[in-house]
């Protein structure tokens, strides 16, 4: 009889230590969720419904405000920290350290700064001789006075810079009289009239025409001085292969004679014309 009483004491003891603790535990999630659950009272009316009036502790109860979270855009390298606060205080936040260049990262402390290799220098490039400008080779034809006094032919060749040109280049040299600097145009004279200028130069069919200015008529050595500009201007111009023979133009125009003393320029006029 006593081990029953004892047995039906144990199992009385083991109910309310059960009882107990099931109010414990009621009562740790009552505290831990009274916010939300005198809220959730509140909102929903449960006294009003049930007593007809709400205790004066759910009706005064405000809830809590949620927990904020801000995040906070920094630039470049630097972190997002996230702050949670009850009532949003302003963000604080350390911009992180930059490395300078001359000074160690703070996590670099226990090596000492390597110092900065002087670039080396690359020798110079040889320097380029600027390519000497193309030459070409023109025939000139002057005239020199022999021992006898008559006037002879005298063909010179002139080393000069290539142009697109080269007729019109030799032609204007020729006009420039000889260059009594050069040994071999020393003795050497032009007949063609000082002043003489030509306007316009081109090739057609084997025939160069020439145009000069009206100074090209005046020669003041009479009919034999005509003959020797026309002669020094054929000889120069047919120099080049693709010319044949050369038609004279004053100011643009074709003219029958050169001159008051009639030396025919009519037609084209060839080296066999003289």
């Amino acid at each position: 009889m006593a081990k029953k009483n004892q047995k039906k004491k144990n199992s009385t003891l083991f109910a309310a230590a059960c009882v107990l603790l099931g109010l414990l535990i009621i009562l740790i999630i009552f505290l831990v969720k009274k916010d939300q659950i005198f809220t959730n009272l509140k909102e929903t009316a449960f006294f009003d419904r049930v007593f007809g009036s709400t205790p004066t502790v759910i009706e005064n109860h405000e809830p809590a405000e949620p927990k904020k979270t801000e995040t906070i855009p920094l630039k470049n390298d630097e972190v997002t920290i996230k702050i949670e606060t009850e009532d949003a205080p302003a963000p604080v936040y350390t911009k992180p350290e930059t490395k300078s260049a001359d000074k160690p990262a703070a996590s670099d402390t226990s090596k000492p700064a390597e110092e900065a290799k002087p670039a080396e220098k690359k020798p110079d490039a040889p320097k380029k001789e600027p390519a000497a400008s193309a030459k070409t080779e023109l025939q000139l034809c002057f005239v020199n006075i022999d021992g006898d006094g008559a006037v002879v032919r005298q063909v010179i060749k002139r080393q000069v810079a290539k142009s697109d040109s080269p007729l019109t280049t030799a032609i204007n040299l020729l006009l420039q009289g000889p260059d009594t600097t050069k040994s071999a145009e020393r003795n050497c004279m032009s007949l063609i009239p000082a002043g003489t200028k030509l306007l316009s130069a081109k090739v057609s069919g084997g025939v160069a025409y020439l145009n000069f200015n009206e100074a090209f008529e005046i020669n003041t050595y009479g009919v034999e001085g005509y003959i020797h500009q026309l002669e020094q201007i054929v000889y120069t111009a047919t120099a080049f292969s693709t010319v044949n023979s050369v038609q004279f133009l004053i100011e643009g125009e074709k003219r029958d004679y050169l001159g008051s003393e009639g030396v025919l320029i009519a037609s084209p006029l060839s080296r066999s014309s003289f």
